[in-house]
Formats: C-alpha cells, structure tokens, sequence
C-alpha cells in the first residue's frame, strides 16, 4: 500500500532506480530500487548466463533509520572503502558491497550528487550533495564514512548542483549549487 512507503504525496512511492555495480569485485551485479523519499528499498541481482538469482536485499522502512529518507533521484556505484568491491552510495546513505547498511548523513534527500575523487586534501571518495529537504543548503562528505567535511544551509529547496575539475589553479573539483551559483573549491572556499 501506499502508505506502507511513508509517503502518499503525489507519486513519490513509485520513485526506481537501477545501476551495475561489482559487488564481488569481479562481475558485475544488478542494483534495483524503490523509494527514495522515505522508505527505500534495494535488491542486488546476479546472472550467471542461465539463472538469476538475488544476491541481496536491503529495506529501510524505518522513519529516522538507516537510508530512510537518504536517498536521491539517482544512484551511484563505487568503492568507496577500497575493499575491492563497490558499495551503493545514495546521496546522504550508503549500502555496503554485501547489502549492510554503511552511514546517513541525516541531511536528507536530494536532487544531485557526483561521487567521486573530489578534493585533494581528503583521502578516498567524497560526494558532493545537494538538498532538497530542511535544513536544505549543500555538502561534501567522506563517500566512505559520511563524515561531512563541509556544508552550508540554504533558504529553500535546492534542487540543483555539480561539480567538475574545471580550474586548474585549485586543487581537486570546484562545486556549484543552485542555491546561490558560487563557485567553491573542494574545500569550502568561494572562488
């Protein structure tokens, strides 16, 4: 039922995604999910040529919990842990490469994120994340812990933003936001 997804606002229950992702490290595997919104659930699938077979499902159905509420309107697949295995990283959660669940930033959902080697000054993975939900603003955080290494609020939805290494007098990737249009290194600072 509908409410049983923490949400009969419009059409937001019947929010999919899908990605590959090595989850072995070796072959890849099919990530399928509903709900991103409020409850969220993510089942990883396998193939071997003749049978299909699940490797896994996740199912964050607990308001405050997990990856309720975490998640974006896109999904990225990465190893963030350097394990050897990707892990699934929703915007403001992360699933671990066995279906475990890893962190919440608590910040909420979001439009757009771009996961990536993004600062230089951080070791790993960060993602770069934008918010639509209060306290609304932006954030980049530690891909493999959720640590936020900055951040800054907003004043209203903010449904917009990128990052891209399109300066090479600063070090890393610069960020964008919908929210004010300036432009930061990936440390934080107006450029």
């Amino acid at each position: 039922t509908v409410s049983s997804w923490g949400d009969s606002y419009g059409n937001r229950v019947d929010r999919f995604l899908a990605t590959n992702a090595y989850l072995d490290g070796t072959k890849p595997s099919m990530i399928f999910q509903r709900g991103y919104y409020t409850r969220m659930a993510v089942t990883a699938y396998d193939w071997d040529g003749k049978t299909l077979s699940q490797r896994w499902y996740y199912n964050a159905a607990t308001k405050g919990s997990e990856c309720y509420g975490q998640g974006n309107h896109n999904v990225s697949a990465g190893d963030v842990d350097s394990d050897g295995k990707d892990e699934i990283i929703e915007g403001d959660c992360a699933i671990d490469h066995d279906g475990k669940f890893m962190y919440r930033t608590g910040k909420g959902h979001g439009d757009a994120m771009h996961l990536g080697d993004l600062s230089q000054v951080n070791p790993g993975l960060e993602v770069w994340e934008v918010h639509e939900d209060s306290p609304y603003g932006y954030d980049l955080h530690d891909a493999a812990t959720g640590k936020i290494l900055w951040s800054a609020t907003s004043s209203g939805d903010n449904g917009r933003g990128v990052a891209a290494d399109v300066d090479s007098t600063s070090a890393g990737y610069e960020m964008w936001s919908g929210a004010n249009w300036n432009t930061y290194s990936s440390t934080g600072t107006v450029l």
